[in-house]
């Protein structure tokens, strides 16, 4: 087996097992109320101001602990794994390609990487905040920076469905 198979390999199994951590106590844990209302990170199509006053009222101080404790720092560690991940196999899939072209496309995960981790910085700050404290600015940037996370995400995962199929018509 090569060694690039191998490392992708490993970093599959590290960035996923992370993944399921993070979800697994999350979903646990910070799934509020009767709607059952979910974190922040979770909502595709972001959150306006009543939304995330609605759900920082449902939180505890445990849940809040949790959320900008333990899950903050996994969740530092995710985004940073699920960027290197997709940028590892956009590396592996474009390897008859220039090698300048090939670093642009890594644009692609760094951006989803650094969209993620702005966007647990603000809403570890709207958590802090709380309900009563909440500021209008904070949500708004907060939830620009989620779907604009979910935005890059979407566009590397399709880059990686376009060089995939791009290999394999290369390969026949």
């Amino acid at each position: 087996m090569k060694p690039y198979t191998k490392s992708l390999i490993a970093l599959s199994l590290v960035t996923f097992a992370t993944y399921g951590v993070l979800v697994g106590i999350g979903a646990a844990n910070l799934i509020l109320g009767e709607d059952g209302l979910k974190p922040f990170d979770l909502r595709l199509a972001g959150y306006t101001f009543i939304e995330a006053q609605a759900y920082l009222a449902l939180m505890n101080d445990d849940q809040a602990a949790l959320y900008i404790g333990l899950l903050r720092r996994i969740d530092t560690v995710f985004p940073m794994l699920m960027g290197l991940w997709m940028g590892w196999c956009l590396w592996g899939l474009t390897r008859g390609i220039h090698p300048w072209s090939r670093i642009i496309l890594l644009v692609v995960p760094a951006s989803y990487t650094v969209m993620d981790l702005c966007e647990n910085a603000l809403v570890a700050d709207m958590v802090r905040q709380g309900a009563t404290g909440l500021e209008g600015e904070l949500v708004s940037l907060a939830s620009s920076y989620t779907v604009t996370k979910f935005v890059m995400l979407f566009v590397a995962f399709g880059l990686l469905i376009a060089m995939m199929i791009r290999a394999s018509q290369e390969s026949k």
